[in-house]
């Protein structure tokens, strides 16, 4: 080879890895990094509603939304901060571990060698492929006080002999709302946990079956190692969607009645859309990613280590 193929072939080489990874990062970029750094510039920033003109407070969103003084704070803490994060993580914290337990559920049995087991296999992934308001929207008018099929068949089934209100009392309201975020979710955790599963030998079963290892043994020490990356991944994305929730939330009851099932997604929309203040809804949101690093830095840790 001459010495100007020779040449050219190491500039070649070393504009390889700038031609094929610099679109990618320059992707990222614009979709992440400058719209991150976009939400922490107008977080520190009041914008006049009126002519539009921005005013440089530093903190003042944070602090007026999160810290108050005299008798309706909760240790230096305003009281709808407080509230609206315990609903946040009631919310979270019940959805995510119900879809979980029921996803693992059905993942294992749907791993199974089942009769019928690709027919529910495609049958189960529907709810999650509708479209969020759509489904915010028919478990809207499935908990509808007068004409909902929830009270339909609790009057007809003689549990209950008036129709319940759901959306006029707060933890109904917000019953209802986990319920619909269980059956939209759900679907995703079993198709995450069940592609994880079947990277698992077989050859370990049968192995610690003959060391006469019971089921729950078998899952803990073959199952369990082998599904600890696919956990990770279905309960970070699981909660990250959770946590900006804003379709079901919105469009089944507004964070209604009163604010008893408004969270910090919905929270975030009402300030900086409903109210016009986006330097305040710019200041949660900062909160709201800075929670959700906390949130996938703790899954890590705990499921971050994979036997490969």
């Amino acid at each position: 080879m001459s010495t100007e193929k020779q040449s050219l072939r190491r500039k070649l080489d070393r504009l390889f890895v700038p031609l094929t990874v610099g679109p990618t990062l320059l992707w990222i970029a614009a979709i992440i990094v400058y719209p991150t750094l976009k939400l922490l510039w107008s977080s520190v920033f009041w914008t006049n509603p009126i002519n539009g003109q921005k005013e440089f407070v530093g903190f003042r969103n944070f602090q007026r939304l999160i810290f108050a003084e005299g008798p309706g704070s909760v240790f230096g803490f305003a009281p709808d901060f407080v509230s609206i994060t315990w609903h946040t993580v009631i919310y979270v914290g019940l959805s995510v571990s119900i879809s979980f337990a029921l996803g693992l559920g059905i993942a294992l049995l749907l791993n199974k060698d089942l009769t019928g087991r690709g027919w529910f296999r495609t049958a189960v992934i529907v709810p999650w492929v509708l479209p969020y308001v759509m489904s915010g929207l028919m478990w809207r008018w499935m908990f509808q006080s007068e004409y909902g099929a929830i009270n339909g068949l609790l009057t007809q089934s003689g549990l209950i002999a008036e129709k319940i209100a759901f959306f006029s009392d707060g933890t109904l309201a917000m019953m209802a709302i986990i319920i619909a975020d269980i059956w939209v979710f759900t679907p995703f955790i079993i198709i995450i946990l069940l592609a994880g599963l079947q990277n698992v030998p077989e050859q370990l079963y049968d192995a610690a079956e003959v060391d006469g290892a019971g089921r729950i043994s078998r899952f803990w020490n073959v199952t369990y190692p082998f599904l600890k990356p696919s956990i990770l991944v279905a309960l970070t994305i699981r909660i990250i969607f959770d946590i900006r929730a804003l379709d079901l939330v919105w469009v089944m009851t507004q964070g209604g009645p009163g604010k008893s099932t408004e969270v910090w997604a919905s929270w975030l929309y009402r300030t900086a859309q409903v109210f016009n203040r986006p330097g305040e809804g710019a200041a949660l949101g900062v909160v709201l990613l800075a929670v959700t690093f906390v949130i996938v830095a703790v899954l890590y840790r705990v499921f971050g280590e994979s036997p490969y």
